[in-house]
């Protein structure tokens, strides 16, 4: 079972390792891993508060930068470590997500446009592809999810 806390500081070492490792088909096929990740600094770019400590097992599998402001949320980045994809933690966390923040309606993400997978994946949970976009050269769809529309 899948639980959500906080990022705190002594998790950020753990994290980005994992977040490394999970963006790591991303880097070689694009040359670059999302924004949120400074590869000078080994360190994440949005502040903790935003970030989400995911742990199984008593173990931290993955994590996410997610924001809420009154009825708009805003999924950054999740990522889990290779070894715990597939095991559907990655859906438990996104619906948490939405049991987390109540007020939230209308959620946003962005993922490269070539990541099938993920688009089947978001999809499944009830985004749609409302546009595109493209980053530094990167292609990216742009999807969002409204809450009881």
């Amino acid at each position: 079972m899948l639980s959500i806390r906080k990022m705190k500081k002594a998790d950020v070492a753990i994290l980005f390792d994992i977040a490394m490792r999970s963006f790591q088909p991303d880097y070689e096929k694009y040359g670059m891993c999302p924004p949120l990740l400074n590869l000078k600094r080994k360190a994440f770019m949005p502040p903790l508060v935003f970030g989400k400590t995911f742990i199984a097992d008593n173990k931290i599998i993955g994590g996410a930068f997610v924001a809420g402001f009154g009825s708009k949320g805003e999924i950054g980045a999740i990522f889990l470590d290779p070894s715990e994809q597939h095991k559907d933690f990655g859906k438990q966390a996104m619906l948490m997500f939405e049991g987390m923040y109540p007020k939230v309606k209308r959620w946003k993400l962005e993922t490269p446009a070539e990541s099938y997978g993920l688009h089947r994946f978001y999809e499944s949970l009830g985004y749609v592809k409302v546009g595109e976009m493209n980053d530094r050269g990167m292609r990216g769809i742009k999807y969002e999810k409204i809450i009881g529309g």
